[in-house]
């Protein structure tokens, strides 16, 4: 409901404000149909232009050229040059709303040539003034900052248009984000006004400088105010941004149904003189309204929409001719100054450019070199992703190899171990046997002789018994032992190898040589090998120095 009623409020302004203008262009419609004199013609034109170039731009252009056409053909007045500069500064600014900047400069640099050959420095700073807002609106800050200075120097005698220039010097400095700055300029700018409508303007910026700094309150307190004072002068363009600049400072303040309420308004006030610039702002409004509510499928939709505006309004080729116009401009301004002027700024011109093509050589070298490091990196990479690749295949070769070994030598141990339960079994029935001998013969000589054989026999299992226990335990040991060996001392032969691991599992040299099936002198002869290349300190035994050093 309440929707609705802002609506409609909106629509009575507009009405209203359509009213009292209408009565005034009408009146003026019906003298140009009738009067006959050149001049009278023209000031008609050119009122019926700059009354109605937001309500209806067409017809608005369409009346200042055919003010031009008369200045042109017939008019023999004195005051055609300043009609005619006036006329392309309205024309200029239709064409600024518009976003069609290119035009709007060729009009505005137009008018301001005729104002340099009048030598009218008040109007000068019109011109000037007009640029640096074109300037401003496509984002150009420093340009738009050196012209509205030149206006400043221009308007100092006419004290009212000196505090427009510098109130909108101070929107500029907010814009570079000179927040103090700007307040410094816009406060000093408000002695110079008397009128609600430019002290309104003063508001606006300030206002924007206070949403900066998130005082988000004091910025709806100036909006609010400034939108009385449009609506009692009836400037549409200015409500429709001033309501924009209301639902920005609702969105951060988290009311979303109020700032969508002034979107809405905006949008039918800024759709009645065709600025496509806000209507694209307000879209990108609403996006960022509905992205704070994570409406992501409306948030895409208004975002898409503000995208199609923006694109519209700036494009590659017009800012070409944009620059082809100022190129041009600044080569008529060449003309009307003496020779060594002008050479000097062609001598600058050329600096300039002999600059650029140094940078873009440089850029073209630097991106060589990039290109070549990223080349030169990529082959590094797959280099060293070769090597690592055949550095892990061999590390698998030799793990394959080393399985194999300790696999075979298990098969080996487990052999041994067969055999040697074997003889075990053997000696147990051969002591079975004797004892039984032992009981059924009565000779002394016999029974001793039977009893050392027995004693030989049991020494000989016992023996054995160890050797297999021992030999489970190598079974599992044996291979890790053999490998860190290996690795610490690679003198060591296999066979000494084996031999330190029977001496790591505390076997007498007896049972080494049983095991190995060797003689004694050739284990001794091992072993002084061994101790030799595990460099063993004298008095030190062999068998503690390698249970301590593995």
């Amino acid at each position: 409901m309440k929707k609705h009623l802002l609506f409609f409020l909106f629509f009575c302004v507009s009405f209203a404000y359509g009213q009292t203008k209408q009565q005034q262009i009408d009146s003026i419609s019906v003298l140009l149909k009738t009067e006959t004199s050149d001049s009278l013609r023209v000031k008609y034109a050119i009122n019926l232009g700059i009354l109605t170039d937001t309500s209806n731009p067409l017809y608005a252009e369409q009346q200042l050229k055919n003010a031009l056409s008369i200045l042109d053909d017939s008019y023999t007045h004195s005051d055609q040059s300043k009609q005619k500069a006036l006329a392309y500064d309205c024309l200029g600014i239709i064409e600024r709303r518009r976003n069609n900047y290119d035009k709007a400069l060729h009009y505005y640099l137009t008018a301001l040539e005729i104002k340099e050959k009048a030598k009218d420095s008040s109007k000068i700073g019109r011109s000037y003034h007009n640029i640096a807002m074109l300037f401003r609106s496509q984002g150009k800050y420093d340009k738009a900052i050196s012209y509205m200075k030149k206006a400043l120097v221009m308007r100092r005698n006419d004290s009212l248009d000196y505090g427009v220039s510098l109130s909108n010097y101070g929107h500029f400095l907010y814009l570079k984000k000179a927040h103090d700055s700007a307040l410094i300029v816009l406060d000093s700018a408000k002695n110079y006004f008397t009128a609600p409508l430019y002290l309104s303007d003063v508001n606006r910026y300030k206002a924007k400088i206070y949403r900066d700094k998130k005082m988000y309150k004091k910025a709806l307190e100036l909006h609010k105010k400034n939108l009385v004072i449009y609506k009692k002068e009836e400037k549409i363009e200015r409500l429709a941004s001033t309501m924009k600049d209301l639902a920005y400072s609702a969105r951060k303040m988290n009311q979303f149904d109020k700032a969508s309420r002034y979107l809405d308004s905006s949008e039918v006030l800024a759709a009645q003189y065709g600025n496509k610039s806000l209507l694209g702002h307000l879209y990108l409004e609403r996006y960022k309204i509905q992205r704070d509510q994570k409406n992501y499928k409306k948030a895409l939709f208004y975002y898409r929409t503000y995208k199609k505006y923006r694109d519209s309004s700036k494009t590659l080729e017009q800012s070409a001719r944009f620059e082809k116009l100022v190129l041009e401009f600044r080569f008529k301004q060449e003309s009307y100054r003496d020779s060594l002027q002008a050479s000097t700024e062609k001598i600058e011109l050329q600096r300039v450019a002999k600059t650029q093509r140094s940078q873009k050589r440089l850029f073209a070298i630097l991106f060589f070199l990039a290109v070549i490091a990223l080349v030169s990196l990529f082959f590094l990479y797959r280099y060293k992703r070769k090597i690592a690749l055949r550095n892990h295949q061999k590390q698998e070769l030799e793990t394959e190899l080393l399985n194999e070994k300790v696999n075979f030598l298990r098969f080996k141990t487990e052999r041994l171990l067969m055999d040697n339960k074997m003889r075990i079994d053997f000696k147990k029935e051969l002591l079975d046997t004797i004892k039984d001998l032992q009981t059924k013969d009565s000779s002394s000589g016999v029974i001793e002789r039977y009893q050392t054989i027995l004693v030989q026999l049991k020494n000989q299992i016992t023996t054995e018994k160890r050797l297999d226990s021992v030999s489970e335990v190598n079974n599992m040991s044996e291979a890790n032992f053999e490998i860190e060996l290996a690795e610490r001392f690679p003198t060591l032969t296999k066979s000494e190898r084996e031999i330190c691991h029977l001496m790591y599992l505390n076997l007498s040299l007896k049972e080494i040589m049983n095991v190995r099936n060797a003689t004694l002198s050739s284990i001794k002869s091992a072993r002084y090998r061994i101790r030799k290349k595990l460099d063993v300190p004298k008095g030190e035994e062999l068998e503690l120095f390698i249970r301590k050093l593995l």
